[in-house]
């Protein structure tokens, strides 16, 4: 990744069923402003390891990346860090979403992990119409 640069919006609290509001309700904004295209690409980002960081103070970015300037309103803007990332694509399934994360260990078992950039869900239309969506995990 380089350079990737997304307008977004935060939500702090116990991760679940709030950030799949959360998404839900940034898609609609997008929608009303004309922004959800057939070249979108959406970026969901829990910033904080649920397992080290209380429920209440629990971080999660839902983010439009941008490819037009200044269409983005008052939404602030935040760099993805620059990086590899190795690509998971799985089935956009809550089930299939749940298992990638409990078993995310055994999944990158073998690759070199840069645990100080977050894990990325990348939602990008041309996917989704597959019913498919990307983890993006930063390497060393």
């Amino acid at each position: 990744f380089k350079d990737i640069r997304i307008a977004y919006v935060r939500r702090i609290g116990k991760y679940g069923i709030g950030n799949k509001q959360l998404m839900r309700d940034f898609k609609n904004h997008l929608r009303e402003n004309d922004l959800l295209k057939v070249d979108t690409t959406l970026l969901g980002i829990a910033l904080d390891d649920p397992s080290q960081t209380p429920e209440n103070k629990q971080r999660y970015d839902v983010g439009i990346v941008i490819t037009d300037e200044g269409r983005y309103g008052d939404l602030p803007i935040r760099h993805i860090a620059n990086g590899r990332y190795a690509i998971f694509e799985i089935a956009h399934t809550e089930n299939d979403v749940s298992n990638f994360w409990k078993n995310i260990k055994t999944f990158t078992s073998h690759l070199s992990l840069d645990d100080t950039k977050p894990i990325l869900e990348r939602y990008a239309f041309s996917k989704i119409s597959f019913n498919l969506c990307e983890f993006c995990v930063p390497l060393k």
